[in-house]
């Protein structure tokens, strides 16, 4: 882990400074903890002190308050996820939901996004968050400029930065989306107007109902495709796993020929 992921994980604020980063009062902080949504603080001797983990909580739980989630539904969502979870796991759980909730992107001003990501954000820093999805910059003339913001996504987004992403790389990754998504709904709607169409008239269905048939059809579809990318990255990753330990052996072989060899005496 490099010293960067390091000094992010070690970062602790005080409830004040947590209640001003997440948007969210003092009082509510503290029922959230009390009520078992929100971990108990850490010490550091007499002061509470909270982590990042706290920080992505507390934006998925107003995430799922936006859309109408109660505490019981809230505290169930947020049972399933594991205990030791870090900030990125856990914001990968408020992204999963994404295909199921309306998009409510937060606004906010180059300052904002640099307090919520606890680190100064360059114009290259901007650039790759944009192509990811991340932010998108506003149209209006605001002074200061001002940013649509999926919060669910920051973290990750700056962690991918941290990886070592390139505004280049950045672009063609999201050239690529772009190609695969617009063939994929090509296809799905060649599909839908050939078979799906004709049965949805006959059955005398409006506008609405279409509507909320794609609709439903949404998640199921994002679900097939998170399944697929996972199933081919898992193909991938073996892949990789398989070509590094050939070149370790070739590497081992180079370096140790003589422990390779057929007349070898190993003592």
């Amino acid at each position: 882990m490099s010293e960067r992921f390091e000094a992010q994980q070690q970062v602790t604020f005080g409830l004040a400074e947590l209640a001003e980063r997440s948007g969210v009062a003092v009082r509510n902080i503290r029922f959230y903890t009390t009520e078992g949504l929100l971990p108990a603080p850490g010490k550091q001797g007499r002061a509470a002190v909270y982590t990042s983990q706290h920080l992505v909580t507390l934006e998925l739980i107003r995430e799922l308050q936006g859309h109408g989630f109660g505490l019981a539904a809230i505290k169930e969502h947020l049972n399933r996820i594991p205990v030791d979870a870090s900030d990125t796991s856990i914001a990968m759980h408020s992204t999963m939901l994404a295909p199921w909730l309306a998009d409510r992107p937060t606004t906010m001003t180059r300052a904002e996004l640099a307090a919520r990501t606890n680190r100064p954000l360059s114009d290259d820093d901007l650039t790759m968050l944009e192509h990811l999805g991340v932010i998108q910059r506003l149209p209006d003339e605001a002074k200061p400029p001002q940013y649509a913001v999926a919060t669910a996504l920051l973290s990750i987004g700056v962690d991918l930065i941290d990886f070592g992403l390139t505004p280049a790389t950045s672009a063609e990754i999201t050239k690529a989306i772009e190609t695969a998504g617009q063939r994929l709904t090509a296809d799905l709607e060649e599909t839908y107007t050939r078979m799906l169409k004709p049965k949805l008239s006959d059955q005398n269905m409006t506008d609405s109902d279409v509507e909320r048939f794609v609709s439903l059809f949404k998640p199921v579809s994002i679900a097939a495709l998170a399944r697929s990318y996972e199933q081919a990255l898992g193909a991938l990753r073996q892949r990789e796993s398989i070509a590094a330990q050939s070149r370790r052996q070739e590497r081992s072989q180079t370096q140790h020929p003589d422990l390779n060899s057929p007349h070898s005496n190993p003592t």
